[in-house]
């Protein structure tokens, strides 16, 4: 486990990666989110979660969260897979291994035919990770898979809540007693950005 000074340091890293690498403002032509809803901003964390830099980062504080409490990390593909990784890979240097699996969108027909991959046992307690929050739906789907196939849920971390009240369905289907916890939200990169804008220096 770190200190709070290391963890505070962490996250001011992390933070700045996700501002500069994948923060997108487009007010003129807005996104269209995996939802189906349209935004001004955009989120492409995934040029953050698999970045060099980035997952060790990654792997720590999450690590930290869920650290005694899961035996295996894993999330809906694709956006849970760096995370999960990360955290597998940090777990077993920190002497506290924790697997990693990850849950497909659809089962395949040939081989296994599993709906969940990877590094999982029967009965494995389960944090389940995502990179980006906004209705939730990609993290509950992953949550209903790991609980179907015997998996107790005891934590949710996800990167960014866009805090369009994703996180609140997710807290509602896990129960008052599974912490959900956000690394980061959308204020706290809008910030971030601003400030970064602001210390810029003038052409």
């Amino acid at each position: 486990m770190h200190d709070t000074g290391q963890r505070d340091a962490m996250r001011e890293r992390l933070l700045t990666l996700l501002a500069e690498r994948s923060y997108h403002y487009r007010p003129e032509k807005p996104f269209t989110l995996a939802s189906g809803a349209t935004s001004p901003f955009y989120l492409d964390a995934r040029v953050t979660t698999w970045d060099p830099e980035a997952k060790p980062l990654i792997g720590a504080l999450v690590f930290d969260l869920v650290a005694g409490t899961v035996d295996a990390v894993g999330g809906l593909t694709l956006g849970a897979d760096p995370i999960a990784g990360a955290v597998a890979y940090y777990s077993q240097l920190a002497g506290a291994p924790i697997r990693a699996f990850t849950v497909r969108k659809q089962v395949k027909e040939h081989g296994m035919g599993r709906w969940i991959e990877g590094s999982i046992r029967s009965g494995d307690r389960v944090a389940i990770v995502d990179d980006t929050v906004t209705t939730g739906t990609s993290t509950i789907d992953a949550i209903d898979r790991c609980r179907q196939a015997g998996h107790p849920v005891t934590a949710v971390v996800v990167l960014v809540d866009r805090q369009e009240g994703g996180l609140d369905r997710i807290r509602a289907t896990v129960g008052a007693d599974v912490a959900c916890t956000a690394l980061f939200t959308r204020a706290d990169l809008d910030r971030r950005v601003t400030r970064e804008r602001n210390a810029a220096p003038s052409a």
